[in-house]
């Protein structure tokens, strides 16, 4: 059986920098020069997690159906990174990895699409809040949950269906069919699902976060009673207003994927188990619509000169070295 201990002790966090990692995507000049050694670091901490996830398949999962399909792209996710430094512009952009695609399970994976999503939900916003006609929206970060418990499918079927059923109310009150609930103060919205085990239960936690856009503030206590109404059996929600850093907020709905890296290999593979497949990000109002790049690379400058990097990384010691025949472009 593969032994956990060495990388990640009792199920706990492996490494900060894995979570960190989505911020540096988004919000701290992520192509920046000055920035590029603390990428490449935060990048070889979540190849090393990749490994070993697939180092926990190989000794802990039966290699039927998909199972040896799965081993091997976690193996080779990440094993090579090409960068183009863009010495004119001072930036240094990601022109070339080999992606698994597997961000339950590889959180090289969720912090690339994590920070595509957050870089296009920002754009949106940026767009809407320019309009004269939406001066007055702020951005709230809500949050439902619902009990913990031991079936993982139960609670996320649990909450999943809660959430329908709530926004459900939304519409049937904006066509005058029933009385309004607090979502009905949002001109749009998006959430994503994010899976853990609680701290105390060592259960099962599923939950909601969510970005509301609204011309005025939700009221927590009306929620909590129209959350619970509808769960039956939970009333914890939370409203933060946070429009004075937007990307805060985004960045806590954004980071369900890699948040995954919390959790033990036992319990990661559960999760990809019981949710591929599953739909984790929905939204409504002016929000729907927006669409997240799938392709994994940088937004390139075709047309200005470059330095090609090539990395490649060192299983053991868990970095990226790079290649000493770098070649100057010319674009």
């Amino acid at each position: 059986m593969h032994d956990e201990s060495k990388n990640h002790p009792s199920g706990q966090k492996e490494s900060p920098s894995i979570v960190d990692a989505l911020e540096g995507e988004t919000i701290k000049g992520l192509e920046a020069t000055a920035n590029h050694n603390a990428r490449i670091e935060h990048y070889a901490q979540a190849k090393a997690r990749s490994v070993g996830m697939a180092d926990y398949i190989e000794h802990n999962v039966e290699m039927i159906d998909d199972v040896p399909k799965i081993h091997q792209a976690l193996n080779t996710c990440g094993e090579y990174l090409v960068f183009r430094d863009y010495y004119t512009l001072g930036k240094i952009k990601l022109s070339g990895i080999c992606s698994c695609k597997k961000h339950f399970l590889c959180p090289l994976c969720a912090i690339r699409r994590g920070g595509k999503a957050v870089k296009s939900y920002m754009d949106r916003l940026e767009v809407l809040m320019s309009m004269p006609e939406n001066c007055d929206l702020r951005a709230y970060l809500i949050t439902l949950t619902v009990k913990d418990g031991p079936d993982l499918w139960e609670r996320f079927k649990h909450l999943h269906k809660s959430v329908k059923a709530y926004h459900q109310k939304r519409r049937h009150s904006k066509n005058g069919f029933r009385d309004g609930v607090e979502a009905n103060k949002a001109h749009g919205a998006v959430w994503s699902y994010e899976v853990k085990k609680g701290k105390n239960s060592r259960q099962w936690h599923p939950h909601m976060h969510a970005i509301w856009l609204c011309s005025e503030p939700p009221e927590q206590s009306k929620l909590q009673e129209e959350w619970h109404a509808i769960t039956g059996d939970s009333f914890i929600v939370d409203v933060t207003p946070f429009y004075t850093e937007p990307a805060k907020g985004f960045l806590e709905v954004f980071k369900y994927a890699v948040k995954f890296s919390d959790m033990s290999y036992a319990d990661t593979w559960e999760v990809h188990k019981t949710l591929s497949g599953t739909r984790m990000v929905a939204s409504f109002g002016c929000f729907r619509g927006v669409k997240v790049p799938e392709v994994m690379t940088d937004d390139l400058d075709e047309d200005l000169p470059y330095i090609e990097m090539f990395y490649k990384f060192v299983r053991g010691a868990n970095y990226y070295a790079q290649k000493t025949d770098i070649q100057a472009m010319t674009g």
